[in-house]
This record gives C-alpha cells, sequence and structure tokens, in this order.
C-alpha cells in the first residue's frame, strides 16, 4: 500500500480507476480551450501571410491590413449603460 492511498489494500484498484476518471475529465475540459486557442492563433497567422501575397492577396486589392480585436476601440454602435432596473414605487 502507498503512502498517499486513502483506501486500505485491497480497494487501491477502485482509487486507480478514480485517478483515471479525474484524469479524462480533466482533458475533456482542458482540451477544447487548447484546440480553439491553436485555431484562432493558426487563423490570426493564416490571415497575415494572405495578406502579404502578391496580386491577390489583401494589400494588392487595397484592404486593411487585420489587426486583433481591441476592446478599447469598439465599433459604431449603441452603448449600453450598466444601471439597477428603477422600482415602480
Amino acid at each position: 500500500m502507498a503512502w498517499y492511498s486513502l483506501l486500505p489494500a485491497d480497494l487501491i484498484y477502485i482509487e486507480s480507476w478514480v485517478v483515471r476518471i479525474f484524469i479524462l475529465l480533466g482533458i475533456l475540459t482542458i482540451l477544447p480551450w487548447a484546440v480553439l486557442i491553436v485555431f484562432d492563433f493558426g487563423l490570426y497567422i493564416w490571415r497575415i501571410l494572405t495578406y502579404e501575397i502578391p496580386v491577390v492577396g489583401g494589400r494588392a486589392r487595397g484592404m486593411q491590413r487585420p489587426r486583433a480585436p481591441s476592446l478599447n476601440e469598439l465599433p459604431d454602435r449603441l452603448r449600453l449603460g450598466l444601471s439597477y432596473p428603477s422600482s415602480g414605487v
């Protein structure tokens, strides 16, 4: 029996399966986010590279250089203010 085990020696297989389940749940939680981050980075690199292609690229067609979105510069739209709803009292 290992020093870190919580169960008796004859039930160690239960503990090993619990560990495997938690590792699987951790992978299922982290993997989609990691895939999305890698995809987003790859898409950004692809857009930067295709902008520089002569004749058919964005620069040749007079398009603006692709930029990452900024939270400081919002597009022209209705700005919503946060407020408490008025109680009709």
